[in-house]
Order: structure tokens, then C-alpha cells, then sequence
């Protein structure tokens, strides 16, 4: 059967297809990393006498066999802070008390509690990245003798993000808000106090081009457009999302329309039987070359990007919604080919408002990934008991994610957090804050991945 060609594609002959071989780290350059221990393979003394002559053998050489990598499972230490003092004898000869002087202990992240900075950073990173939920953890660390339970869990996360995580928080709010690209997206979320059956975490999030990228989550008893205005307020910049009404409510944001929804919703209304030539077929294939061209211009500047744009991308916009416009008479409104034309149609102008600059993408999908990860921590969470407990989480993934986004490994992130701020004095101090942000250099020395660290060596 011949293979319809629909416009603006190849033929299949004329294309050449391969798979790029991805290029592995050597094994030695991985190992090389690790701290190294040597294991010595020796001939006992009874082995050391030859089999023929019954002589002593004599040691001519060693050399390395092999290198391996071995897991040492997890265990406890106890720290026990000594804290030395010392006198002036000079000051308490001329004085009627001692002068003392102690030297400083630093704090802990909560007083009096078996959560240090690194337990309480190890329970965080089990949660919200690995996303294995408390009454899972609880095991685990029983079976290293610490007795402690869910609900303590639980407690510590809600007590650090009360005293320390909420400034770092409302910090990255401030900053992201004077970005000039966003991506938005909203999903449900059930919390058992609430009188609403539903909840919703919205993420908020940097463009792919930001030299400071944030991940910011905020949690809200609704999905209305008074979230929206409430957290974004005036800003003016670049919006990505989806045709969510409430974003339409914002009144200097430039939305910008996602053009992954569009080809999903033409996919979608691709008959399972087809074969052959369809209109929906054709609605993906005007998607897919769109998609085709972006690609071909990742590596060019903003400039040139948003020139290439401007020659190739928008004629054929203007041809998909002739093409819509066209065809929209043709198929029942309410069926899912119909549903996804008027959908293009309906907000032709936001979907072409990615022509207008060229940091701007075709697809809300960075928003859809940081979605995808809270949903994943919902499926096995299941809920949040408590407002309290549900912002929270929404806090400690901004800050996850945010350090990921930044190449730093989020669980010593955490770790660094909880060893600092305790002994900060002043945690409304923006400017003595800002220290802390994921992108500071003494963080990106402190806080690197592995991988990172390798990259620098």
C-alpha cells in the first residue's frame, strides 16, 4: 500500500535514520572517583612451598586483578559535642569573678530530638525524591535501632519547613516573579481536613534559558482564577500554559499557548482502525513539523531563533489554521477531531504568540514534568491530614526541585540548609539570606552531585 506524504514531510526513501551512539563514561574514570581500599590475595604459608621440589616459593610481584565497587549498607553514629572553655587568668587576677570563655557549639536543626540535619535531610530525600512514605521509612530505621514512627516523620518536616525552609521559600518567590518567561500548571491533591473533596498544588516554574532556575509549588484549597492573580499579581512577562480559564484572568501576562496540547488532542482523535490518510492524521503531522523545526534550531541564539520563526514557523501557522478553518465544516462538533479543531481555533492568537520572542517554546512540558513528579509522590502519599502538612511538602519540593534544576544533589542541599540556618540569626534578612540560594557559589561547591564533581575534576 503506498504511504501517504502529507504537506511539508519527506519521503520515506529520502530519509536516512539511525541511533546515535550515547557516549558511556569509561568504567576506570567512573571507579576513579571512589575512595579505594586494597584486598591482598596471598598464598597461605602452608600453600607457599612448591608441589614438585617442596621448596619455599619467593614473591616476584603483585599486580591489580581486577576493581569493584561494593555497597556498604547504611548505618548510625553517635556525635558527641564536646564543648571546650577557657579562662583568662590575667582578667580574673584583677577581678572579682572569672572571665570565661566557652567555645561556640553549633545548633542543632531541633533541639532535643533524634532528627539531625542529616537524618532528618536523609528522610526528606526517601519522601520526595525516592518517594517512599513515612510508614515505609519507619521500617527501615527501626531496623537500624532508631525508635521512632511516622508521626515523628512527619513532625520533623512540618517543624524545619515552619523554621527554616519558609524564608529560602518566599525568597524564591520574589525572585521568580521578576523573571521574564514562566510556566504554569495545576493538578488535584486530597487533603483529609479539607471540606472540598479537592485540593490543588499549582507549580510555577522558570523558562529553560534562566540562569537562576526555580521550581516553586504552592498549594491552595482551589483552582480558580483568584489563585492565579493572587500569586502572579501583575507580573508581565511570558506565560506558558494551558487554556485554563484562570490564567486567562491575569491582566499583563502574555500567555502563551502549549503546542503539545494541541497535537495531543489531534492525536487523540486518531482512529485506532486508520491506516491511511486521515484529517486527524494530518492535524498531528502539521504538529510534528512544527516540533521538527524547533528542534533544528536548539542550538541557535534567541535572535536567530526568533528569525527562523518568523521565515519558516509562521507561514506554516497560517497554513495549519487555514487548514482548520478549512476543514471545521466538515466534522461533527462534538466529536474529538471537531473538539480538537476548535480548540486550535479558539485560541489561535495565544498559540501564536510564541512567535514573539525567541526564548519562548512550543510546549508547557517543563510545567508537565514537575507535575508529573508530585503526582508520582501522590500515588503513593495518597494524602496530607492537614493544610499544614500539604503546604509543607509544597515548600520542601520547591526546594528539591529547584536544587536539581541547579545540579545540585537535593539531599545535601537539605543537609546544608539545616547545618546553616539554625545559626543564623536574622532569617528575614533577604540579602544575608540570599547566601543560600542554589545558585551561590559556596552552595555549588558544598552541594554538587556527583557527577557535577567529577565533570569539575
Amino acid at each position: 500500500m503506498k504511504t501517504e506524504i502529507f504537506p511539508g514531510e519527506e519521503s520515506p526513501e529520502d530519509i536516512i535514520t539511525y541511533k546515535r551512539r550515547k557516549h558511556k563514561a569509561k568504567r576506570q574514570d567512573v571507579l576513579a572517583v571512589f575512595p579505594s581500599e586494597e584486598v591482598h590475595h596471598e598464598l597461605s604459608e602452608k600453600e607457599q612451598y612448591c608441589s614438585d621440589c617442596h621448596e619455599k616459593l619467593k614473591e616476584i610481584g603483585s599486580w591489580p586483578a581486577r576493581k569493584e565497587l561494593v555497597f556498604i549498607p547504611a548505618q548510625l553514629k553517635r556525635l558527641d559535642h564536646i564543648q571546650h572553655a577557657y579562662k583568662c587568668e590575667h582578667c580574673s587576677l584583677n577581678s572579682e569573678t572569672d572571665k570565661i570563655i566557652k567555645a561556640p557549639v553549633p545548633k542543632a536543626a531541633l533541639a532535643h530530638s533524634y532528627g539531625s540535619s542529616s537524618i532528618i535531610a536523609h528522610t526528606i530525600y526517601q519522601k520526595y525524591e525516592l518517594k517512599v512514605p513515612a510508614y515505609r521509612q519507619e521500617n527501615d530505621w527501626q531496623k537500624l535501632g532508631l525508635p521512632i514512627h511516622r508521626q515523628d516523620l512527619i513532625n520533623w518536616h512540618m517543624k524545619v519547613t515552619d523554621y527554616y525552609f519558609k524564608p529560602v521559600y518566599s525568597l524564591l518567590k520574589e525572585i521568580l516573579l521578576t523573571q521574564a518567561v514562566l510556566h504554569a500548571d495545576e493538578t488535584s491533591y486530597r487533603v483529609l481536613e479539607s471540606d472540598t473533596q479537592k485540593t490543588y498544588y499549582w507549580t510555577f516554574l522558570s523558562g529553560k534559558q534562566e540562569k537562576k532556575p526555580i521550581t516553586f509549588y504552592h498549594h491552595d484549597p482551589h483552582r480558580s482564577s483568584q489563585v492565579a492573580t493572587d500569586f502572579l499579581g501583575n507580573y508581565s512577562g511570558y506565560l506558558h500554559c494551558d487554556m485554563w480559564q484562570a490564567y486567562k484572568q491575569l491582566p499583563e501576562a502574555t500567555l502563551v499557548g502549549c503546542w503539545a496540547h494541541v497535537r495531543r488532542k489531534f492525536k487523540e482523535a486518531v482512529p485506532p482502525t486508520t491506516k491511511g490518510k486521515s484529517l486527524s492524521k494530518q492535524g498531528v503531522h502539521y504538529c510534528n513539523q512544527m516540533f521538527t523545526l524547533e528542534r533544528s534550531w536548539e542550538n541557535l541564539s534567541n535572535e536567530e531563533r526568533h528569525q527562523k520563526r518568523q521565515e519558516k514557523l509562521k507561514p506554516l501557522f497560517d497554513e495549519f489554521f487555514k487548514w482548520c478553518r478549512t476543514n471545521q465544516p466538515l466534522v461533527l462538533p462534538g466529536s474529538k477531531l471537531g473538539r480538537a479543531i476548535a480548540y486550535a481555533l479558539n485560541h489561535e492568537d495565544t498559540f501564536k504568540n510564541v512567535l514573539l520572542d525567541g526564548k519562548l517554546v512550543l510546549s508547557n512540558n517543563l510545567a508537565e514534568q514537575a507535575i508529573k513528579t508530585l503526582v508520582i509522590g501522590r500515588k503513593n502519599w495518597l494524602f496530607s491530614q492537614s493544610f499544614e502538612g500539604a503546604q509543607s511538602s509544597a515548600i520542601i519540593l520547591s526546594l528539591i526541585e529547584t536544587a536539581k534544576r541547579n545540579n545540585l544533589d537535593p539531599e545535601k542541599y537539605i543537609e546544608y540548609l539545616l547545618d546553616k540556618l539554625p545559626n543564623e540569626e536574622n532569617l528575614t534578612d533577604q540579602e544575608h539570606l540570599s547566601a543560600y540560594l542554589p545558585w551561590t557559589k559556596e552552595v555549588q561547591e558544598k552541594c554538587k552531585t556527583r557527577i557535577e564533581q567529577r565533570k569539575a575534576a
